[in-house]
């Protein structure tokens, strides 16, 4: 939990759910802070990219075990709006980049660790 004025914020029955749910989808951007995407003729266009990563190697808390989910068979995706993410065998894979995104460029540049990149990746 995290103080925000005089108010708790907690993350409420979100543990509850996440741990009971058969498959969970997490949605957002890759980064944030002053982003600009745009979509033009089929493609991704990174205008300005986030000043954030959000793809991190460590975090303050942690309120969602990716592997606690792969012991119990749990399917997870992290869907943003460059690229789509399950949980691999070793930890975050990279199944799928839209269409005008570069892997390398746009993707894992801006993580702050290199995902496993699955054989199958869907372009």
């Amino acid at each position: 939990m995290s103080r925000f004025g005089d108010k708790i914020i907690g993350v409420g029955g979100f543990i509850n759910i996440s741990s009971n749910a058969r498959c969970m989808v997490f949605s957002g951007t890759l980064t944030a802070g002053d982003l600009d995407v745009g979509w033009e003729r089929g493609r991704t266009i990174i205008r300005q990219e986030g000043r954030h990563r959000k793809f991190v190697p460590k975090l303050e808390r942690i309120c969602y075990s990716v592997s606690m989910a792969r012991a119990k068979g749990q399917t997870a995706l992290f869907v943003t709006e460059r690229a789509v993410f399950t949980i691999g065998e070793h930890g975050l894979e990279l199944i799928e980049v839209a269409p005008g995104i570069d892997v390398e460029r746009d993707v894992i540049a801006h993580m702050g660790f290199r995902p496993a990149v699955s054989n199958a990746l869907k372009k």
